[in-house]
């Protein structure tokens, strides 16, 4: 089920919107490897395509660059923000913990810049 809403940030955000794409834990880490199946997910795209992730706590993520980021309400599963933080995560964390999120899902298979555009928009609920 899909829920939209039409949120405002100041940072460097833009309107966003809430949804709640297919988030899955990798079923196959989950019997042999479970401390690994907590700290990596699954969400699928509006394309049908998968884009592995590391779960890290809102507090404890990674300052990452060059990276496709998801801020998640783990409680809902739902993703409150879909984006790339180019100058770093310090300035987005206070608005997106306002926002409901207490998860940072972090892809960085996205080799450049025009592959994280791309999984951005697939990921993201506006487009």
């Amino acid at each position: 089920m899909t829920q939209t809403r039409t949120l405002f940030y100041v940072c460097s955000m833009n309107t966003v919107s809430i949804r709640s794409p297919a988030c899955a834990r990798l079923a196959a880490l989950t019997q042999d490897a479970p401390e690994a199946a907590a700290r990596f997910r699954r969400w699928r795209g509006r394309s049908g395509r998968a884009y592995l992730v590391s779960v890290y706590p809102i507090d404890a993520c990674p300052d990452y660059i060059d990276a496709v980021l998801l801020a998640v309400d783990s409680a809902s599963r739902t993703c409150v923000w879909v984006g790339e933080a180019a100058t770093g995560l310090a300035p987005l964390l206070g608005a997106l913990a306002r926002a409901g999120a207490d998860e940072l899902h972090v892809h960085l298979l996205a080799g450049d810049a025009a592959a994280r555009a791309a999984a951005i928009r697939d990921l993201d609920a506006r487009h």
